[in-house]
């Protein structure tokens, strides 16, 4: 509770001052944090406070300090593989769904992946109390969904920038205490939003992110042999295509001399070939 409330206190349109008047945040496919807020709230015969208005803010994900980022986030999750539950019987969850701009955290269509019987019995009953509206069939697999663009260079560009990662492979990294200003992150979000894979594609996209990035975490702090148990032979098996870029990523940062040396080995090479 504590890191949560210290994570959303960043947040421009929140703050300090409204901190305890969130209800819920969640990082949403525009690349903003989506955060609702408690408006109003009257008192009721137990004595306790029943919101009754709400609004939502959606400050740029580039808002916020990269300081914020490792503090925020439990270190299980960093050594988790289980980003798509797959144990559950029913998942519902934003990612692979249709979102638009006009979308927020409480309105946006949700995609749901039925597993089993049980999961399609809960999912059914759901909908015959109208509690659920199934907007679209995605078929096996979700094959019917919709799904554009590519992951690849957008995956490895968002692992590279992670402030975990960067604290991993480089030991002199330091994150730093601010955000963009809003104005210049309101831009990059739009521009980035723009430039995602849309659909299937884009949850595809954020589960390769996150196992590459738990990857890292996990072959920092386990041992060779612990680190290959754990990562389960399903992720390694999608990180297969992201392997180079790996390896070259682990590689020890440069140091500044060194850097300078290579420059002028290839300048006087140069020189004396011509």
């Amino acid at each position: 509770p504590e890191a949560s409330r210290d994570f959303v206190s960043k947040l421009p349109g929140v703050g300090v001052e409204r901190a305890d008047d969130v209800l819920a945040y969640e990082f949403m496919a525009d690349f903003r944090v989506h955060t609702r807020l408690r408006e109003s709230a009257v008192v009721g015969p137990d004595s306790a406070s029943v919101p009754v208005e709400e609004s939502t803010v959606k400050p740029a994900y580039m808002t916020l300090p990269p300081s914020i980022g490792i503090p925020s986030i439990a270190p299980s999750c960093f050594s988790c593989f289980d980003y798509t539950n797959g144990l559950a019987d029913l998942v519902v969850g934003y990612m692979g769904a249709p979102f638009t701009d006009a979308d927020a955290m409480q309105t946006a269509p949700l995609m749901v992946t039925v597993r089993n019987a049980k999961g399609r019995a809960m999912l059914d009953a759901a909908v015959e109390c109208g509690k659920v509206e199934v907007l679209q069939r995605g078929g096996k697999g979700g094959g019917l969904l919709p799904s554009s663009g590519s992951r690849g260079p957008i995956t490895m560009k968002t692992v590279e920038g992670d402030s975990m990662v960067k604290s991993l492979t480089n030991p002199s990294y330091v994150a730093g205490g601010a955000g963009a200003p809003p104005w210049v992150a309101d831009i990059l979000a739009t521009l980035i939003a723009k430039g995602l894979p849309k659909g299937i594609e884009f949850a595809r996209y954020s589960i390769d992110y996150h196992y590459l990035r738990n990857a890292l975490y996990v072959d920092a702090k386990m041992s060779p042999s612990r680190s290959d148990r754990h990562v389960p032979e399903y992720a390694k098996a999608i990180m297969t295509r992201y392997a180079d870029d790996m390896a070259r990523l682990k590689k020890p940062p440069e140091s500044p001399v060194t850097t300078i040396q290579r420059a002028l080995a290839r300048a006087f090479g140069a020189e004396g070939g011509s």
